[in-house]
């Protein structure tokens, strides 16, 4: 049976350490703030948001929330992002997806100044991730990276396959996991015998928003299994939420695993913090 890998409780101890290092920044005068923008009706979007509120109070980070319904006007958001960008009290900058479907992600999110873009989705921080510079990175993939770190004390030419290849998490953490000297494969919709080379995998990480889609047969005895993803689902009546992994299945064949929930969620919240603190004093 696999080890089950806690993110709830990795993520509690590191936000004890954020929460030390942001109580020293504010003995210097520096209080470190993130605004949050939720332009959707989404309940879903609703939870998170309150989730990062509070886990900012716990650490001692001033938060501002910004709510709008999906009527707002994409100008509109824009202006708020111009005035935050602009307001030298916040140090980081948070637009929650989903947009309302008239709204373009892309481009108000590089309206975002890269050095307050907390969750590294602008074109620029993105690129210095990839051409190895300095740069705020995407809250996930680190957050999934301090899981491996847990569980393997040198990641250097262990196989990694992450199942997806989205701009905030899989294409971001195939870099993190590249830079970390691991071999990586990147699976996608189009891959051809995807379960085949997802059992020659080291660390298997799935990010594709499919419940129950690594099955026991893709993972390798031994292999480390991160489950990304948050798949809402309704069964006998009662909502759940699942991951991509079949996790009963899996963590019989797995030497470890994360759990959905209580795995990767945790941990991008407590980077989001992290990278608040970062962007406020630099460190």
């Amino acid at each position: 049976m696999a080890k089950i890998i806690n993110g709830r409780k990795i993520a509690d101890e590191f936000c004890e350490q954020i929460k030390e290092r942001v109580r020293e920044v504010k003995k210097n005068g520096t209080t470190p703030c993130v605004a949050l923008v939720n332009a959707s009706d989404d309940p879903a979007s609703e939870v998170y948001i309150s989730k990062k509120k509070k886990l900012a109070e716990f650490v001692g980070i001033s938060s501002m929330v910004y709510r709008f319904d999906d009527k707002v006007k994409e100008s509109s958001l824009a202006d708020l992002i111009r005035k935050l960008n602009d307001d030298n009290c916040v140090h980081a900058v948070l637009l929650q997806a989903p947009l309302p479907k008239n709204i373009r992600f892309r481009e108000l999110v590089n309206l975002i100044h890269p050095d307050k873009d907390v969750d590294g989705l602008t074109t620029l921080n993105q690129g210095r991730l990839f051409s190895g510079e300095p740069g705020v990175i995407p809250c996930t993939p680190l957050g999934v990276l301090h899981l491996l770190r847990t569980v393997h004390d040198r990641l250097a030419g262990l196989h990694a396959v992450v199942i997806g290849r989205s701009s905030i998490v899989g294409r971001p953490l195939s870099q993190l996991l590249l830079n970390a000297n691991c071999t990586v494969t990147s699976l996608h919709s189009y891959s051809q015998d995807l379960a085949s080379i997802c059992r020659t995998a080291d660390i298997l990480i799935s990010a594709v928003g499919k419940p129950h889609f690594v099955e026991q047969d893709f993972v390798k005895p031994g292999a480390t299994v991160i489950d990304v993803g948050v798949n809402r689902m309704e069964e006998n009546g009662m909502k759940r939420i699942v991951g991509d992994v079949d996790f009963d299945n899996v963590s019989e064949v797995a030497g470890a695993i994360t759990q959905v929930p209580n795995g990767v969620g945790p941990m991008t919240v407590a980077y989001l913090m992290h990278n608040t603190l970062k962007l406020a004093c630099c460190y």
